[in-house]
């Protein structure tokens, strides 16, 4: 039955994103030198002290116990695949941190990839501009936690059985450094104890930090695949979350106010961040998304959700061209009267494919989306041409080819 399970992940993942790994060509390092433990030093934190920015830790395969590492440079911390492309040595080059913090990442520029983390709590604690990419995490406790004054680029990355978080985005205020952008894309997170992602909003206005989340599967969180947590601030904070997969959680999108973490699918009344959420594949949850003020739900997929479709959708949202089939209950529950409804298509089958989520050759999803959606003459949703491959985009997450 894991084999079965874990060959449905890898295929889900192979059809949403590009690739199934980030592959990097045959490299060296023309910036900096290539530090390599344990054959030029004995341990992790050795070679760390003995970089500069630009430097390459490269680590042989093998099972490394570290933990506590403050990474103030800009290095990399990769295995050989960082060298070679060879995905196997990933899961060679094994670190065990014991239930504590792994790297502690504080300078702009740093990368930690092709990686096996291990048994960490917050083993990457990222307040700077990361990159984390190609890396597979089991059993951690929040495995990548942007809890600070972080940002950057998170790609690639498998997250299986995590104690809480997957992926913990709250880009918060820390000292005079207020976050940055974050780009999100081609994850897998599975059974995750929380959230796959949560995303705290806090109470600090004119963060104006912009989200992508885009490509991921999410699989089996006890409750949001995606939660947003309002501090019931308006923090300037955006969102595009696109073209994702998720499937058998508490709720798909989970909007929560008052600073609430415990999912309750309640939607969130004093949330007006906006929300642009489009083309995504929300299969088999309890609920398919609950809102909050300002959420333009375009292109979704929502199927066999058991307590209903989208729910608590505030006064200044729109739900356009989503398809909905076999919900246990209403398409909209608890909406404002205002939301703008237009296009939706209900008690249609949608003909999935129910392991690869990927729409038969005769499906209604097929070119029946929207390529752009306006609002007030602003362009809130545009579907890239690298979404499209027929007239129009298709409803939800993958683009029939």
């Amino acid at each position: 039955m894991k084999s079965t399970f874990l060959f449905t992940v890898f295929t889900i993942t192979c059809l949403i994103g590009t690739s199934c790994q980030q592959k990097p060509k045959t490299m060296v390092n023309e910036n900096g030198r290539i530090l390599k433990v344990p054959a030029g030093f004995p341990t992790i934190r050795n070679a760390v002290e003995n970089s500069a920015d630009g430097d390459w830790i490269i680590l042989a395969p093998g099972k490394y116990f570290e933990m506590k590492i403050d990474l103030d440079k800009s290095v990399t911390i990769s295995s050989d695949w960082k060298l070679t492309g060879d995905e196997s040595k990933i899961e060679e080059t094994i670190i065990d941190s014991q239930d504590s913090i792994l790297f502690n990442i504080k300078a702009d520029g740093t990368e930690i990839s092709g990686l096996k983390i291990i048994n960490g709590d917050h083993p990457l604690n990222i307040m700077a501009k990361a990159t984390v990419k190609n890396n597979h995490f089991i059993g951690t406790l929040d495995a990548m936690s942007f809890e600070g004054s972080g940002g950057g680029y998170v790609g690639y990355n498998t997250v299986e059985n995590d104690r809480d978080d997957g992926l913990d985005l709250d880009l918060r205020l820390g000292g005079n450094n207020r976050g940055s952008n974050i780009v999100i894309e081609n994850n897998t997170i599975i059974n995750s104890n929380d959230d796959g992602i949560e995303i705290r909003l806090y109470d600090y206005p004119d963060q104006n930090i912009h989200y992508i989340i885009r490509e991921n599967t999410i699989i089996g969180s006890k409750n949001a695949g995606i939660q947003i947590i309002s501090y019931d601030i308006f923090t300037g904070k955006s969102f595009e979350i696109h073209h994702n997969i998720i499937h058998n959680c508490k709720v798909g999108l989970g909007c929560m106010e008052g600073t609430n973490t415990r999912e309750d699918i309640s939607g969130a009344t004093t949330m007006d961040e906006l929300i642009c959420f489009y083309n995504n594949t929300l299969f088999g949850n309890q609920m398919g998304a609950t809102g909050g003020n300002n959420i333009i739900a375009v292109n979704n997929l929502v199927q066999g959700n058991s307590l209903g479709g989208f729910k608590k959708f505030g006064k200044n949202s729109a739900a356009v061209n989503n398809l909905f089939f076999n919900n246990g209950g209403e398409d909209f529950i608890d909406c404002n009267n205002a939301v703008i409804k237009e296009g939706n298509i209900s008690a249609t089958d949608p003909l999935l494919d129910k392991t690869s989520f990927s729409p038969a050759s005769n499906s209604p999803c097929i070119d029946a989306g929207k390529k752009k959606y306006e609002l007030n003459g602003k362009s809130l949703v545009e579907i890239d041409t690298k979404y499209i491959s027929g007239s129009a985009p298709d409803i939800g997450a993958i683009e029939r080819k």
